[in-house]
């Protein structure tokens, strides 16, 4: 995992995504989920499990800082499952806590999970800044969403009269329960649609980018380039 973190020299060979989607295959390909062929071949196991990682690391040459992210997490997650399958085959070898036995079929569920996660990693620098995008647009979206639900101080006291708003006031102060937003001064609501104005019209920039970078991953397609 170090060496992950370490930038693949340019002059190193590129590895190409494909055969780090097959050598993750090879650690687990469902065919048999239990524990006895791992452990009668354990260190068959961590071989494999070695080779995963420099064909990963040798795969991340031309890889931006966003597309090198997902690369990290998802192999890290598939090193840490293993670690944690490979730890209980070997603590509960021969031992009659059947508890702990029970446990082996839930990791190889993790390990499992992992190598399917990785293999939906992106495999450009486009596609990854792509996702990255679309994932920014929905939490910009949510948090439009709740602004345009914000109000001032007389839309949600209604008929209150002031003496009951400023108890309601300093209740609020007193109290982590209230709700948030629902009391704006003026001022602040002038801010809130300010806001709103901005984080929609970066919205509207975004679903650009993202319709530019669609295109750009049809054209890297049909030019066949790696890492785009």
């Amino acid at each position: 995992m170090q060496m992950l973190d370490q930038t693949p020299a340019s002059s190193l060979e590129k590895v190409s995504w494909k055969e780090v989607i097959q050598m993750v295959g090879m650690l687990y390909t469902g065919e048999n989920p239990g524990v006895k062929a791992l452990e009668e071949n354990m260190t068959a196991y961590i071989n494999l499990l070695q080779g995963f990682l420099l064909l990963s690391h040798g795969s991340s040459i031309g890889a931006g800082p966003t597309l090198s992210s997902c690369i990290h997490k998802a192999i890290k997650q598939v090193v840490d499952s293993s670690f944690m399958l490979l730890q209980e085959a070997v603590s509960s070898y021969g031992s009659p806590n059947k508890a702990q036995k029970l446990s082996i079929p839930q990791l190889v569920g993790t390990v499992w999970d992992a190598c399917s996660a990785l293999k939906k990693t992106p495999p450009t620098n486009v596609t990854a800044i792509g996702r990255a995008m679309t994932q920014v647009a929905v939490s910009m979206k949510d948090v439009l969403r709740e602004m345009k639900e914000l109000k001032p101080a007389e839309e949600a006291s209604g008929e209150v009269s002031t003496t009951e708003a400023e108890d309601k006031s300093i209740d609020d102060e007193n109290s982590c329960d209230g709700d948030m937003g629902n009391d704006l001064s003026p001022e602040e609501m002038k801010i809130v649609q300010l806001t709103t104005t901005l984080v929609s019209e970066m919205v509207v920039v975004i679903k650009e980018l993202i319709r530019s970078i669609t295109g750009l991953l049809q054209t890297g397609n049909s030019m066949n380039l790696p890492f785009q």
